[in-house]
């Protein structure tokens, strides 16, 4: 039954079963990798197969300390956040002391739900930073007796959140590491950690998921279908829980918008062209433009596919589009989204990106255009 809650992510698995059954198991990791690839996921479960009391590679999720863990709930497990700063906290504090009952509750409820499903980001109002009183707390609890066979976890999720502060003080516990204390760091911006941290743990890397995995757990978990779960794990670049997120979207809205810049793109109005890209960049974060820009690529994707088959069952603006332009380049055109995906990554001002996008579809669909077009989509 172990690490059935961790979508993926097979030969990392592997590595820390091989760990456990070797009796090998390192004072410090650090999993790095993208947002969303189940960093946290393999933390926890790494931490209930450690102290699981049938002691095998793998947690039978059925003793009392798998249950536990199950429910983040365990005395020798525990999982650090960014917090609040408390009401009048000082330094040497326990982490939460100062909070009010809402602050309280909210914590909660938020550690609740991850104990739950894994993949959910805790959010907390006016938590910035893994405080130092967290820190400091991990050096006391390791320092204490085990309650039980097993080993003492910490696992510091996000860890690039910590100060200055938090961070010497967690070096000096790794420098000194507490006999049987596994301390492991989940990050997404392993950039930012002190380098003298991330040279006392070791490094393993969590890598994006694949489609299959993503349709496959979206269908399971969230009840998502087959089309729209399939849809949301090719946008999201390895993420599950960027696949989460757009499986939540309206698909069909989104769709029809990458429909719409089409049509613009292929028209001979170059003010429209503008206008419609400055509203579709209105309400548009970057890390949605590069979402937006995959599901233009996957309209091109679909549409090649309906040439090949001839139109088969398809949607109409698929079927007008491929009657208008049947030797559009569309793998080219396929691959200029792709350099538009990647320079969305390096900062590039984004109107620029989308601009010139344009002029290359354009260019991939029909070549140098006569004075008048016709799209070949509804208007």
């Amino acid at each position: 039954m172990g690490w059935n809650r961790v979508i993926g992510q097979k030969q990392v698995k592997e590595l820390l079963r091989r760990a456990i059954g070797a009796g090998q198991v390192a004072h410090a990791y650090c999993f790095y990798g993208e947002e969303g690839v189940g960093k946290d996921a393999l933390a926890i479960e790494f931490a209930r197969a450690l102290n699981c009391e049938r002691q095998g590679t793998d947690s039978c999720g059925e003793c009392s300390s798998c249950r536990k863990i199950e429910v983040l709930q365990h005395p020798q497990v525990r999982f650090v956040i960014a917090l609040p700063s408390g009401k009048g906290e000082k330094t040497g504090d326990e982490p939460i002391k100062g909070f009010t009952e809402d602050q309280v509750s909210a914590l909660q409820a938020e550690m609740a739900t991850k104990a739950r499903d894994p993949y959910h980001r805790i959010s907390l109002s006016n938590a910035n930073f893994i405080k130092v009183n967290s820190i400091r707390e991990i050096r006391r609890q390791a320092a204490l007796t085990p309650f039980q066979k097993g080993k003492k976890v910490f696992i510091v999720s996000n860890a690039e959140a910590m100060n200055l502060e938090a961070s010497n003080s967690l070096l000096k516990t790794l420098e000194e590491p507490p006999a049987d204390t596994v301390i492991m760091l989940t990050t997404s911006r392993k950039e930012q950690l002190l380098s003298t941290i991330v040279s006392r743990c070791q490094q393993i890397r969590c890598g994006p998921l694949s489609e299959d995995e993503m349709t496959e757990a979206l269908k399971t978990r969230d009840g998502v279908a087959e089309a729209e779960a399939r849809l949301a794990a090719s946008l999201a670049n390895g993420s599950f829980t960027a696949a989460r997120a757009l499986a939540s979207e309206d698909m069909s809205e989104m769709l029809q918008q990458v429909v719409h810049f089409l049509r613009l793109v292929l028209g001979t109005s170059s003010v429209a062209l503008l206008d419609g890209v400055e509203h579709i960049l209105s309400s548009m974060e970057r890390a949605e433009a590069s979402r937006w820009l995959r599901l233009v690529q996957v309209w091109l994707h679909q549409a090649l596919a309906v040439r090949e088959r001839h139109g088969a069952n398809s949607e109409k603006d698929l079927e007008n589009f491929i009657r208008k332009f049947p030797h559009a380049d569309l793998l080219r055109a396929a691959d200029a989204v792709e350099r538009s995906i990647a320079l969305v990554e390096k900062n590039v001002y984004l109107p620029l990106i989308f601009i010139t996008l344009a002029v290359e579809l354009k260019a991939c669909i029909h070549g140098k255009p006569p004075a008048t077009v016709d799209s070949g989509l509804p208007s």
